[in-house]
């Protein structure tokens, strides 16, 4: 009797204890029963003894699971973390912050997470796709896979008048998990302790106005922190749709479009640089313009490119002659035009005219050229690459001419003019040449006042290589020119001057004074040139050489100032010939020129 009178007394205490954890989700021990018992009630009890931030009750009875399905407001497994990797951070300073998802579930989660901007902060940029929603960066459909990490990153600056100690609490929610990254702010404008640090100075250049779809471009990034201490900083760029990744230096971290490089150190007063190679796409729309993008902070620098499928205006230059000073009623007079290719590319498509002076009449053109009753006009020409071509056209100077009439023919090819003239006489004589007008290069008859040419010991370089500079002038007037100053200005960050011949060097540029120019003197020197070995394939170097001096300031800017421009190339070209090859070539053809000046009688600047 007693003894059934203790089991149901055990059984009233048990269910008593059923129904009161049924109800309030409370732990009551029960006076008498086993260990296992106890050890099953005291982590069934309603509180978070594993410390997962979760309620065990009632999946959870031996305090084991860190994701138990019942547990949380989720249970899908899903582990959320934040930060930015720093203790304290400056006012006006720069922060990134890395969110990272993880999953110990068997299949891919697809969940939204929400970025909560700090107030102290202003939001520059975030990757994946994150969209601003207020104050938050919100992304939809995250995919987390098994055993990877997913990460997401924001990049953020301080406000400039960010109070210090203040604490700048960054959080991210994901599927009702959260986590939280809290940094202090360290300094405050008007605290003697505090460093107003200056923004680092960037610039990005790929050193082209125009390329092609399929072309390589090379960035070369700068960053100058002359002015700021030493710091660490972060550098990133978000290639356009219209450019692929193909290298970079220093290692970056690259995710689709977004390249990154991180925790990147530079001393005070240092200056670095990046390169980044890029291709253009091979569907890039004509006439695009492709922009790249870098940022560190509140720092930006651009560079755009536009995009030309054709042969552009400013690769093609132009010049015609008859070689002639004066020619006589009813003569023939043959204008030969030379079309030059300054690129390292096949010129297509190119289309060229020729009118006849007034007093002419049309006899014959070569290539094909087809009189239209006004000029004579070519279509499709083709150059070759940092070749040249040469169309002639033939005319008869008409009975009616009158005698002292100057004759005007001219050329003009994708905007480029060129002009010669030549006198009507009673006698033919030799050695006139042409004028270019317009973008093309200047030719100038030995009749000039003044003559200044620069010419390069080879028309193409390749980056490493040492190039030799010759510089001459000619007085060609019946005055001496004094105090004369001739200067030649280059790209010092791709050219290094290894000896000017007694030429001052100051701000990329190369000075010569000459005391003194008689009439009819002659002046020359030489110097080299090194070619960074990191300069891009098709770039273009170029030379600015002027003079100034007493008794030539009044003569015109074409006759005082020229442009030099040597190409860079890093291939050969497809057909396997060698660069030996290429300049002996080259050789074979200058060996020809001094034949053509005689005949000709012409210099070309």
């Amino acid at each position: 009797m007693f003894c059934t009178c203790r089991r149901i007394q055990t059984v009233a205490v048990l269910s008593g204890t059923a129904l009161l954890l049924t109800l309030f989700h409370t732990v009551l021990v029960s006076p008498i029963g086993t260990e296992a018992i106890a050890a099953s009630t005291e982590c069934a009890d309603g509180i978070d003894n594993d410390f997962d931030g979760k309620i065990d009750y009632p999946q959870d009875p031996q305090c084991l699971s860190l994701h138990d399905q019942s547990e949380g407001p989720t249970g899908r497994g899903l582990f959320l973390d934040i930060t930015d990797g720093l203790k304290t951070v400056a006012a006006n300073g720069h922060m990134t912050y890395t969110i990272s998802l993880n999953s110990d579930r068997d299949a891919i989660q697809n969940v939204d997470v929400q970025f909560f901007i700090p107030h102290q902060t202003n939001l520059l940029s975030s990757t994946n796709g994150g969209r601003t929603a207020g104050d938050y960066v919100v992304w939809r459909n995250v995919s987390v896979n098994p055993g990877t990490t997913k990460k997401l990153y924001v990049d953020v600056g301080i406000k400039p008048r960010a109070q210090q100690d203040l604490l700048v609490v960054g959080k991210v929610y994901a599927a009702g998990e959260e986590a939280t990254d809290i940094t202090r702010i360290e300094g405050k404008e008007g605290d003697p302790n505090f460093q107003n640090v200056p923004a680092l100075r960037l610039s990005v250049s790929d050193g082209k106005a125009y390329a092609q779809p399929n072309e390589k471009l090379t960035y070369r990034i700068v960053v100058d922190n002359t002015h700021g201490p030493s710091r660490t900083y972060r550098l990133r760029t978000d290639l356009s749709t219209f450019l692929s990744y193909v290298n970079a230096s220093g290692d970056p971290r690259v995710d689709k479009s977004i390249v990154e490089w991180t925790s990147q150190q530079i001393e005070a007063g240092e200056v670095q640089e990046f390169y980044l190679t890029a291709l253009v796409e091979r569907e890039t729309p004509d006439n695009m313009a492709v922009q790249f993008k870098v940022a560190s902070g509140p720092s930006v620098a651009k560079d755009t490119t536009g995009i030309y499928k054709g042969t552009m205006n400013s690769s093609i230059s132009t010049s015609i002659s008859d070689g002639l000073d004066s020619a006589t009623i009813g003569e023939n007079v043959t204008y030969t035009l030379v079309i030059r290719n300054d690129t390292n590319k096949l010129a297509t498509e190119v289309d060229a005219n020729v009118a006849l002076p007034r007093y002419m009449e049309f006899v014959s053109a070569e290539e094909g050229g087809q009189w239209t009753g006004k000029n004579v006009h070519w279509t499709g020409l083709t150059v070759s690459p940092h070749g040249s071509r040469s169309i002639r056209v033939t005319g008869r100077i008409r009975s009616d001419a009158p005698i002292g009439t100057k004759l005007r023919a001219s050329g003009e090819v994708k905007g480029h003019v060129a002009v010669d003239l030549t006198n009507v006489d009673t006698v033919r004589r030799g050695g006139g040449g042409g004028i270019a007008l317009g973008f093309g290069p200047v030719a100038t008859s030995s009749r000039a006042p003044i003559i200044l040419r620069k010419n390069a010991d080879r028309g193409e370089v390749r980056p490493g290589d040492t190039v030799r500079y010759t510089l001459y002038m000619k007085n060609n007037t019946n005055q001496a020119f004094g105090n004369l100053v001739v200067q030649d200005r280059m790209d010092t960050n791709y050219m290094q001057i290894l000896g000017g011949q007694g030429g001052q060097q100051s701000d990329g540029r190369l000075s010569w004074r000459v005391p003194q120019l008689a009439a009819g003197q002659e002046w020359t020197t030489s110097y080299s040139v090194r070619i960074a070995p990191y300069v891009p394939h098709g770039a273009t170097l170029n030379n600015v050489v002027s003079v100034s001096g007493d008794g030539i300031e009044t003569f015109s800017l074409t006759e005082r100032v020229m442009t030099s421009n040597t190409n860079v190339i890093t291939d050969l070209p497809p057909t396997g010939v060698s660069f030996g090859g290429i300049f002996a070539t080259l050789s074979g053809l200058l060996g020809m020129l001094p034949t053509f000046l005689q005949r000709k009688r012409k210099f070309v600047l």
